[in-house]
């Protein structure tokens, strides 16, 4: 397994196609593109050059808002990342789908048929899906169910704000929206790094009513009344913070003893009914389930993700990943943390060297408890390692 990844913030076309591919003669088998602040016709021209000067079984990308490289990365201007990979044997699979496509997928026997892939085979899912006219959670539910347990990684293409506007591409051929991506099965693993920036504040609470996403009482209290419990006796920083934004992790598991980082699925709450004392949040919950209010600011995505590629560095402790794809959040980088470069940085000090590229996303997709999320805020990470004999 060998990974290569190149950046650059040229913007003629043809050095960019030049910069990107120089040195690169081997066939490679996987590779992807993230372009930044071009329009549609100037990207598709630069896959074409692209892929004229590099030989790839498969290219996938998208265009973006911001750009990340092995070293650093672009926000606000132009720049262009590639990153190409020799996996194992196995099956690489790339696909497009729309949501017309989707919605005829009724059963799990469209979904094998689509992707021709089966779950004993243990695939993972690399997605690139357009964030308009495609019901990401309705292809995450599918997913979920046909094939559980398998791990589904991506980013929301982030370089356009209304329909259309995105360019979404594999090969020769582009879409204007729904979702492309790579379903791979082989001889290596891709582990997933969901760092979702939160750190949780007061106890976790049982849901004891909830109607959809509408959580009327916690241990038998109302929302309301837990909440401003918990706001009273935390220190005057987390009030601030939780002026801003306060959320909600929805734990994945009822038989965790100790609830750590990782164990939440972190959702907004969304607003609160003073007459009711009910909370909405952004997403379905149900009675019995275990929450706990979060925070979010620089500091907490600092450890949050520190610790979870400290805990994936001591699982693999006799090797370090060949390759990444980053997918974080265009509400992180430099504005949220007030320096350049934050997330590979960290990744790098802490699993690297190793070569990377990914973008600013409007939406992360990563496993959290077993099952994929769509998330925000999110930095979601695919390593990719041989797999241990």
């Amino acid at each position: 397994m060998e990974f290569t990844s190149q950046l650059t913030t040229e913007t003629d076309l043809f050095k960019i196609a030049d910069e990107l591919t120089k040195d690169k003669k081997d066939q490679y088998n996987i590779g992807f593109l993230f372009i930044s602040t071009f329009n549609k016709k100037s990207t598709a021209d630069l896959v074409k050059f692209v892929r004229n000067r590099v030989r790839v079984d498969y290219l996938v990308g998208c265009t973006c808002a911001g750009i990340i490289g092995t070293t650093a990365e672009i926000e606000q201007k132009p720049a262009t990342a590639l990153i190409l990979g020799k996996l194992p044997e196995g099956k690489i699979v790339p696909f497009s789908l729309n949501q017309n496509q989707l919605e005829a997928m009724t059963k799990a026997e469209d979904w094998y048929n689509f992707f021709n892939i089966y779950p004993n085979e243990n695939p993972k899912f690399l997605i690139l899906p357009d964030p308009f006219l495609f019901d990401m959670n309705q292809f995450l539910a599918g997913l979920n169910q046909t094939y559980p347990g398998c791990p589904v990684i991506g980013g929301l293409a982030s370089g356009a704000s209304q329909p259309h506007e995105n360019l979404l591409f594999i090969n020769d051929q582009t879409f204007k929206e729904g979702i492309v991506g790579i379903t791979l099965r082989g001889d290596f693993d891709v582990k997933a790094i969901v760092s979702q920036g939160c750190r949780p504040i007061g106890e976790s609470y049982i849901v004891t009513r909830a109607e959809g996403n509408i959580i009327h009482t916690l241990a038998g209290r109302t929302f309301v009344q837990i909440l401003e419990e918990v706001l009273q006796k935390v220190p005057a920083r987390d009030k601030l913070l939780a002026q801003e934004a306060i959320l909600i992790g929805i734990a994945m598991s009822e038989y965790t003893h100790e609830f750590k980082r990782g164990d939440f699925l972190i959702r907004t709450v969304l607003g609160i009914d003073e007459e009711t004392g009910a909370g909405a949040i952004a997403d379905y919950v149900k009675i019995g389930k275990t929450v706990q209010f979060h925070v979010r600011d620089a500091q907490a995505a600092t450890e949050d993700l520190y610790e979870l590629l400290q805990s994936q560095q001591r699982q693999e402790i006799d090797q370090k990943p060949k390759g990444a794809l980053v997918f974080s959040c265009n509400g992180r980088g430099e504005g949220l943390f007030r320096e350049k470069n934050h997330d590979i940085a960290l990744i790098q000090k802490v699993i690297g060297p190793v070569p990377a590229a990914g973008f600013f996303c409007a939406g992360e997709v990563g496993p959290v408890g077993g099952n994929n999320f769509l998330h925000g805020f999110t930095s979601s990470i695919a390593l990719f390692y041989p797999r241990q004999q």
